[in-house]
């Protein structure tokens, strides 16, 4: 059960683009795209951005006290992740509110992430889409990028669509970016989101 309500919020002017899945799966490349062909203007939120962007902030607020390595240790140890999320979720609200369009680049590896982002976004114009790609694709382009972890897809791959339905579902080994980004933008053109809403109010109903 999620622990508080949402705040009253009332909001329908903004589209929020919800993109969930592994590293390497192509979300990234599916939000520029999107961002290309979608006649309204979006912003770009990704949580990876979110984290690094704290990183930064850390060294150059404390820079004379700490080096990269402590932050690295902060990072590897989750420190202050949690808090870190939990505002990259309320940031998605606060421009949702302002009746700004969003695309949404996230990992939710986290059961309590989804809890947070029902509670918060049920009451917005969300469409939760999933991004799959099979895992011998992932890795492969996980070593062919060489900027991410190896096993960091690996990792997430199990969980990270684990009891989440979704209002879209795309998969960038069977489809190209550019196909992928076309079917997201045609079905948000036809379509209301209702996964959130179906989330928040299932977890509001007492257990039997």
């Amino acid at each position: 059960m999620f622990t508080h309500e949402p705040k009253g919020y009332k909001v329908r002017k903004g589209t929020v683009i919800f993109i969930n899945g592994t590293s390497s799966s192509g979300k990234t490349s599916i939000s520029k795209e999107l961002i290309k062909i979608l006649k309204e203007d979006f912003m770009y939120l990704s949580v990876d951005h979110a984290i690094s962007g704290v990183n930064d902030m850390l060294m150059n607020m404390f820079g004379e006290h700490i080096t990269r390595e402590d932050i690295r240790r902060i990072e590897d140890e989750e420190i202050i992740e949690k808090p870190v999320i939990s505002l990259f979720h309320h940031y998605i609200l606060a421009f949702a509110m302002a009746g700004k369009n969003i695309i949404v680049d996230h990992v939710l590896v986290d059961p309590k992430w989804l809890e947070e982002c029902v509670q918060l976004l049920s009451d917005t114009r969300t469409f939760l889409i999933g991004v799959h790609c099979p895992i011998n694709e992932l890795e492969r382009r996980e070593q062919e990028r060489g900027d991410r972890p190896i096993g960091l897809a690996s990792a997430q791959y199990t969980i990270v669509h684990e009891n989440i339905q979704y209002d879209l579902e795309v998969n960038t080994h069977m489809n190209s970016v550019s196909e992928c980004a076309n079917t997201i933008r045609d079905f948000i053109k036809t379509n209301e989101p209702r996964v959130l809403q179906t989330f928040y109010t299932e977890a509001k109903e007492p257990s039997q």
